[in-house]
Order: structure tokens, then C-alpha cells, then sequence
């Protein structure tokens, strides 16, 4: 009698092992797949863009229902900011993919300070601090002026590129000019540039503001209290 009760409860036992085991199996391949991804901190990029770019780069296939979008399981997400840190869109500074929820995925967008943006191809060109052309994109991006007076072959411009202007030396003076600004709190809609580079010249609204080549520092500290 002890031995067929000893055997049952073993049977039990084994019983309940082989189902708490299809339940985590169950719950790796069912549970743990991405219903959501939310996106954050992002602001020339829209969140469709964002997730669509990472489902390009894993090769994902988005499969939409009535209530939800199902996507493969998060994991990948999880891996994709180790192997994909050095592909990121050239807007982009940085991303990170975190787990929310075994159903939610957060992505965090840091994107990169947008010095100006030039007329090109019926829209307006974005580039950053170093010039590279950032961005296309026919909405005007709030705080980012408006560069006059860069002269480039629009033939050879390459999103992820330094534009190609005839003395890039150029970005590094609006840099200066940039850096500054924003430490006065400044935001012409308008800058230009002479085209040897020479002289750099504000406009705020009527208001222009003959800023010249050196003393940037000194020169934009006495423009707040005049406007």
C-alpha cells in the first residue's frame, strides 16, 4: 500500500512538473511578444517613423489586428540598441530600448541639436553642429533659424553627409554663433552668412543685428536688453 501511494504521489509530482513547464513555455512563446511600443523624446521624427526604422533593421513584419499590432517577440528589440548603436538615423543621437512590460517595449530618442536649415529640393534641409545634412522635411522646426547665404552644390548633398559648401570652416563659426545664442536666450529666424564667410548677420523679426566675425560672446550679451 506505501508503495502504490508513494508511486502516485511521484506520478503527481511528475505531473505537475511537466505542466508548470508547459506553462513557462507557453508564456515565453505567447506572453512575452510586444502588443506596444512606445516612443519618447522625439521631435523631428515622428513615433511611426522611429518604429518602422527598427522593424527595417531587424526585418520584422508588423501584423495588424483589430484591437492591437502583434509583433515577434521583444527580445529582439532588447538586442537592437547593441547592434544597431552605430546605424542610428542621422537625426539621432542616441536610442535605447528598454522593457516596460513583457508586452510593452519603451524606446528612448535623443536627437541631435539641429544648428539651421537651408532651401533645398522644395523643402527645407536640417543640419547639425558639425553640418552634416540631418534632415528633409517640408514642417519648420520651432527655435531652428533659417541660414542664408551657404553656397553648395545641391546635386552632391547626402543626408548623413557635411554639406557640401565651398569653406566648412563656416559651421564652426555658426557653432560659435549657436553655443552663444542660446546661452542669452536668443532665437533669430534668420541667419546670414557673406559668402567668404566673413560676417555673420541677425535677424529678429525687423530687427537686424550686424554681429561681424569675432567677439560673438561679448557682442550677443548687449542684443537681449535691445531687443
Amino acid at each position: 500500500m506505501k508503495r502504490k501511494k508513494r508511486k502516485k504521489n511521484i506520478g503527481k509530482m511528475i505531473l505537475i512538473l511537466i505542466l508548470t513547464v508547459a506553462v513557462l513555455v507557453l508564456i515565453c512563446i505567447f506572453g512575452f511578444r510586444t502588443r506596444k511600443i512606445q516612443v519618447s523624446g522625439n521631435v523631428y521624427y515622428g513615433e511611426g517613423t522611429i518604429t518602422n526604422w527598427i522593424e527595417k533593421k531587424l526585418g520584422l513584419k508588423v501584423n495588424m489586428t483589430k484591437t492591437h499590432i502583434t509583433k515577434p517577440d521583444n527580445l529582439k528589440y532588447l538586442g537592437f540598441g547593441f547592434y544597431y548603436k552605430q546605424q542610428l538615423p542621422s537625426g539621432v543621437g542616441s536610442l535605447k530600448v528598454s522593457l516596460k512590460n513583457p508586452w510593452t517595449v519603451a524606446v528612448t530618442v535623443v536627437e541631435k541639436s539641429m544648428l539651421g536649415y537651408v532651401d533645398y529640393d522644395e523643402a527645407m534641409l536640417y543640419f547639425d553642429e558639425q553640418g552634416i545634412a540631418t534632415l528633409r522635411s517640408a514642417k519648420q522646426i520651432e527655435g531652428v533659424p533659417y541660414i542664408e547665404g551657404l553656397s553648395f552644390d545641391t546635386a552632391e548633398v547626402e543626408i548623413g553627409k557635411v554639406l557640401p559648401v565651398e569653406d566648412d570652416a563656416i559651421f564652426e563659426k555658426l557653432a560659435e554663433t549657436s553655443r552663444y545664442l542660446r546661452k542669452n536666450a536668443l532665437s533669430p529666424e534668420r541667419i546670414v552668412c557673406n559668402t567668404d564667410g566673413s560676417d555673420v548677420v541677425l535677424y529678429f523679426g525687423a530687427v537686424e543685428v550686424l554681429l561681424g566675425n569675432e567677439k560673438y560672446e561679448e557682442r550677443l550679451a548687449q542684443v537681449g536688453p535691445i531687443l
